[in-house]
């Protein structure tokens, strides 16, 4: 990876983290907030791999646990399993095509949720499962896609993607 791609990468996650600490944390749409943090991560492992992917979502996860969750380590260790998995996939992705991200930010929203509703009721919080799986994980489903696409749109401009020929 180039070091100007290294340098763009680490601008982005600081970028996401004020963003998400402070903009998308405090306006919801009916009482749902967006991720930028899984449009993030979706973003950097299509277009970088496992390793890309799976580390920035491993920060993303321990600043936002350290800044908003009462157990440090669970979003980090969800969104690095996101980021490393997303990556994995990349041989067959085109990174070219939204289409591809969008499902997987469908996907990564669904398995975050379910992930953290299984550790907090590992932990012993309380968390109320069927809550979250009507109306507000539609709604963040339709706002993670858009954050996607705007990632997507602005990551085109400003990363030179690394293309494998066969």
């Amino acid at each position: 990876m180039k070091m100007k791609n290294k340098l763009a990468i680490v601008i982005i996650l600081l970028v996401d983290i004020i963003i998400q600490s402070t903009l998308l944390s405090r306006v919801s749409i009916f009482g749902v907030s967006g991720n930028l943090s899984i449009a993030v991560i979706v973003a950097l492992s299509i277009g970088f791999g496992s390793y890309t992917g799976g580390y920035s979502g491993l920060v993303i996860g321990l600043v936002e646990d350290i800044l908003f969750s009462p157990v440090v380590g669970t979003r980090a260790l969800i969104y690095f399993v996101i980021g490393f998995l997303i990556g994995n996939t990349e041989a067959g992705i085109n990174k070219e095509d939204v289409r591809s991200g969008v499902i997987f930010t469908i996907l990564a929203t669904v398995f975050y949720y379910l992930i953290h509703f299984l550790l907090m009721w590992v932990i012993g919080e309380a968390f109320n499962l069927t809550q979250y799986l009507t109306k507000p994980l539609f709604i963040e489903i339709v706002l993670n896609l858009i954050l996607y696409i705007i990632c997507f749109k602005l990551f085109k401009k400003i990363f030179d993607y690394p293309r494998f020929r066969l």
